[in-house]
């Protein structure tokens, strides 16, 4: 993660106020223009609503699995049928739908207002990302009837989609992936899926497993004693072929890297980054084509279909508001990069909001500036259609700098000798690791779970901070708009 200096600090924390100072007049401006007095002072956010309708209570300290964000998102529209309407804009490879939750007044014509759209997770295991986005959609409709969400109603139409990689993460309740679920053979067995991960010493979670004897003392996957050697990762070994774990339900596509836009730009001829292995990581991940998967499909679809002047897609990994471009820096002699300064305001001040709401510190970058990425979604939306586009990093783990400060489970080692591993029901005589080595005569299994394996399904501490928190920078986003040039459908799409 980036560092800020404290002389950048204070910048963010002046461009903050002075935005929120912009979209406070904005918002007033609004008001007037549809027919009402304007006032000198912003209207009063509301909290968390008092009165909960019932079947709409929500535990926000919860991780939920993908059929319950399903039910939600439904309990909600049926609840609120004149300012909500649910519809699917696409499947997954699964044939999960990808939900859109539209929310406004509908008594008010949509000519007029701005379209913003609030994406939940695209990485499968980034599951705090898809409560954030929920949350937002609760908030809104269950305090429809406060003076400062009707003028959103009446001004904007806000589209919640909770999450558009829905297999990844129903996936991510067995072990963390953030990849999407296209079929995939990896071991060439001509089997998709043959040897997914299943918990067989019933601890309920995945480890990766290492070759050893009882006596020696692993402490770190990155710093194994001598003679130690990665042996797979839990499984039945369902395809028999003696290798554990080695054609797992992912398929080393991240969908982050697959939109039509910029795709595949990076090469190892590229002159871009000084990091040739991060080169490799980007063409390594972003699958055969550009928007290739269903999911992506979907997501493009939808933008160029519904005129929206904003969007936030939601993430962890990072505490950060990051905005275009990914792929290169920004560049003010660029007429494409016109409209980059506002979104680097906007972006620090969602950032401010985010931290002030949570308590815990949020930085803004160029995306570019904080990692280099190629074909993302962020830079889809503004390259294309001249979307204001944001990533907000909703959550970090640890207690590094500019993270959650919560106290993680500790990685566990545990030893299995060759007779328990049979009891378990695996076949020892024929068991080898992906090289061919097979175990000794005294060697077993170390069964190595990371904190975050552990963490599979358990929410991060204090979501219920992090939702509210979140709700806050979403809405500095929404003030700032409408600005700019505003939504640009391509005369090739028309």
């Amino acid at each position: 993660m980036k560092k800020r200096s404290s002389l950048c600090k204070l910048l963010c924390a002046v461009l903050a106020i002075a935005l929120m100072l912009s979209g406070t007049a904005a918002f007033a401006a609004s008001d007037e223009a549809s027919g009402e007095a304007s006032s000198e002072t912003a209207l009063e956010v509301p909290g968390t609503p008092e009165v909960i309708p019932e079947g709409l209570e929500i535990d926000w300290t919860v991780r939920y699995t993908y059929a319950e964000l399903e039910d939600q998102v439904e309990a909600l529209a049926e609840a609120y049928p004149e300012i909500s309407t649910l519809y699917s804009i696409g499947t997954s490879w699964q044939e999960r739908d990808l939900w859109c939750l539209e929310i406004t007044n509908q008594e008010i014509s949509e000519e007029d207002k701005t379209g913003i759209a609030v994406i939940g997770p695209i990485h499968g295991g980034e599951r705090e990302a898809a409560s954030c986005a929920m949350y937002f959609a609760w908030w809104m409709l269950l305090n429809s009837d406060t003076e400062y969400v009707q003028n959103l109603l009446d001004n904007y139409i806000i589209y919640v989609i909770p999450s558009i990689n829905p297999d990844g993460y129903e996936q991510s309740f067995v072990i963390n992936t953030r990849q999407n679920l296209r079929p995939r053979d990896l071991n060439g067995d001509g089997v998709v899926f043959s040897d997914p991960y299943n918990d067989i010493d019933g601890d309920g979670f995945i480890a990766t497993l290492y070759s050893g004897t009882a006596d020696m003392e692993p402490e770190s996957p990155y710093n194994l004693p001598e003679g130690m050697v990665e042996f797979g990762t839990e499984s039945s070994d369902w395809d028999g072929n003696g290798i554990l774990g080695d054609d797992p339900r992912n398929s080393g596509i991240d969908l982050n890297r697959t939109f039509d836009y910029q795709w595949g730009r990076y090469d190892i001829e590229t002159d871009v980054l000084d990091d040739v292995s991060l080169v490799g990581s980007i063409t390594t991940t972003n699958g055969t084509g550009p928007a290739t998967e269903p999911e992506v499909q979907a997501v493009q679809q939808f933008l160029q279909t519904h005129e929206l002047n904003a969007l936030t897609v939601l993430h962890t990994g990072e505490q950060s508001v990051l905005y275009p471009w990914c792929y290169r820096a920004y560049d003010e002699t660029e007429e494409d990069d016109a409209e980059i300064p506002f979104m680097a305001e906007t972006a620090a001040a969602m950032a401010e909001a985010a931290s002030e709401g949570t308590g815990r510190d949020f930085y803004s970058s160029s995306s570019y500036d904080d990692y280099p990425t190629t074909a993302e979604l962020i830079d889809y939306a503004y390259g294309k259609f001249n979307i204001h586009a944001y990533t907000i990093e909703v959550y970090c783990s640890g207690t590094g700098e500019y993270s959650w400060g919560d106290t993680l489970p500790e990685a566990t080692w545990v030893f299995y000798t060759q007779e328990e591993l049979a009891e378990m029901g695996v076949d020892v005589e024929n068991l080898q690791n992906a090289d061919g080595v097979t175990l000794a005569e005294d060697e077993g299994l170390w069964f190595y779970t990371s904190s975050r394996n552990q963490m599979v399904n358990t929410a991060a501490e204090d979501q219920d901070v992090m939702v509210e928190g979140i709700r806050d920078a979403i809405l500095v986003m929404i003030e700032s708009e409408p600005s700019g040039a505003g939504y640009q459908l391509p005369a090739y799409m028309q």
